[in-house]
């Protein structure tokens, strides 16, 4: 579905998301590799996904963002609310 997704509203969504929270690592792993382009974030006191039987948690961490990004030969990149790039200042 979010492959279809990112086929049918190509130019209108740019970025399509895949909650590791609901559906894990792996299954987030298969949606980056079918399209989806975006991992969310870290909940804090996430308690909907968890009423609903969700067990992958709450928290990652940024390493454990980049190996999942890297897995599928993504590149992690931080992004604004409205999907911004964050521009870090070097040393």
């Amino acid at each position: 579905m979010h492959a279809v997704g990112r086929i049918a509203y190509d130019g209108w969504i740019e970025n399509i998301q895949a909650s590791w929270v609901k559906i894990g690592i792996d299954g987030t792993r298969q949606l980056l590799a079918a399209g989806c382009n975006d991992l969310g974030g870290t909940l804090m006191d996430e308690n909907i996904s968890r009423a609903a039987g969700a067990v992958h948690g709450q928290q990652m961490h940024e390493a454990d963002f980049r190996d999942l990004a890297a897995s599928v030969g993504r590149q992690l990149e931080q992004r604004t609310t409205l999907y911004g790039r964050v521009l870090h200042a070097t040393s």
